[in-house]
């Protein structure tokens, strides 16, 4: 059986929405019939130039981690380094003849570099996933120096220096097109729960919403923030003077450290009160039940380069748990909104036109939002059987027929 190695500073099993992902294309690489070993980074493991065994959580893979690098050496070190490879096949835990390919996540561009190099001496394919562009960011760590180096040399000369691209949105395609390397677009992958839809809850008055902010770590200025909560909030605010009723659930960040972001919106919430709930960092057994509960989620965001890059898997997930959301026009997701049944769509710069929408979802009848969440539930669009066949004429085009193994399933 040959073997693919997916190989980034994703968390297993779960714990970024990286390892959510990475997991999610490994259920589609081994309904292809390919062996999958995830090499992933542990925040909890001391740096040792070590792999050590991981959790690949519910999927059919093989997982190590490596420590989390913290000085400013061993950030240095592992921008380098093709040693989690190396470590592997002297554990025996992979033949480099069996490898087909390697696929880097997001990589540090001269170890993927080093990695392509090894790779190729195996004779395998060296693929990149990218998933993320982001700026400069301030020169106030060894992560944000290293990060800031690496990002234009792995963008703009690594990744078009490689056997194909793994990407998820449209701006990145579209940006990688002219280099004729194989490309297969892949948005966030999510498996579906079992069970039926639960819908008691999410019909309850007044009607329960939620939303996920990220992005707000300690220093973060406005201009930043990716999740436009600020807008929900303000458009919220604005379906309330209108009389709608509503609970908003915000989950991943608490009241303080928003408003260290917003401080401009210290009497908005106030004058909302009970409304909004901030529920802080949750576990995600918690978030994914407070999602399900919600008659509607919110995913809204401006446009940059950094958001247009990605896919937001905000969406995906809550559609694949049977949650409607509430968009603005995102590139990345208008391929699979479908208006009206996957949610709504609305233009935060026409705030009037904004909130009269949104005053019109706060009406609806129980039995429409119920309809609506059921039909998200049984939208496949962001299983792994919806980009088998995508994924493999990928890997065809990019190993060889020959070598490409054949479908298991």
């Amino acid at each position: 059986m040959k073997t693919i190695v997916y190989i980034g500073g994703f968390e297993l099993p779960d714990r970024n929405a990286a390892a959510q992902r990475v997991r999610n294309n490994a259920r589609v690489l081994r309904s292809l019939g390919y062996r999958v070993i995830l090499v992933g980074a542990s925040r909890a493991r001391a740096y040792d130039r070590a792999v050590h065994p991981a959790d690949p959580g519910d999927i059919d893979a093989q997982a190590w981690e490596i420590g989390y690098p913290r000085s400013r050496g061993q950030w240095f070190d592992m921008i380098g380094a093709d040693w989690p490879l190396r470590r592997l096949a002297e554990r025996g835990a992979l033949r480099p003849e069996d490898v087909a390919a390697v696929i880097c996540y997001n990589y540090p561009a001269v170890a993927q570099m080093k990695v392509a190099r090894l790779a190729r001496r195996w004779g395998a394919a060296i693929l990149a996933d990218c998933t993320e562009w982001y700026g400069t960011r301030p020169w106030t760590s060894p992560s944000n120096i290293v990060k800031n180096l690496d990002v234009p040399l792995r963008m703009h000369w690594v990744n078009r220096r490689i056997d194909g691209i793994v990407t998820t949105s449209p701006y990145m395609t579209d940006f990688y097109r002219s280099t004729g390397l194989p490309i297969v677009e892949i948005p966030t992958l999510m498996e579906k729960p079992e069970g039926e839809v639960p819908v008691a809850e999410a019909v309850q008055t007044p009607m329960p919403l939620f939303a996920v902010a990220s992005g707000f770590a300690e220093g973060t200025r406005a201009e930043d923030v990716h999740d436009r909560i600020d807008w929900i909030l303000e458009l919220l605010d604005g379906a309330a003077a209108r009389g709608r009723d509503f609970v908003l659930r915000i989950a991943g960040v608490d009241r303080e450290r928003y408003l260290s972001v917003f401080p401009g919106h210290a009497a908005l919430l106030d004058r909302m009160g009970e409304r909004v709930i901030f529920m802080g960092r949750q576990p995600r057994a918690e978030l994914l039940r407070r999602l399900q509960a919600s008659a509607f989620a919110f995913v809204l965001r401006h446009e940059s380069r950094v958001t247009l890059a990605g896919f937001p898997s905000k969406y995906s997930e809550a559609v694949t748990y049977g949650t409607p959301v509430i968009i603005n026009a995102l590139p990345s997701v208008r391929a699979y909104h479908v208006e009206g049944r996957t949610g709504f769509s609305l233009d935060p710069d026409d705030r009037e036109g904004a909130v009269k929408a949104l005053c019109d979802v706060l009406a609806m009848d129980p039995q429409a939002v119920i309809a609506m969440k059921r039909y998200c539930r049984n939208y496949g669009a962001f299983t792994a059987q919806a980009f088998k066949a995508p994924v493999s004429d990928f890997l065809s085009a990019v190993i060889g027929k020959g070598n490409a193994c054949p479908s298991i399933a």
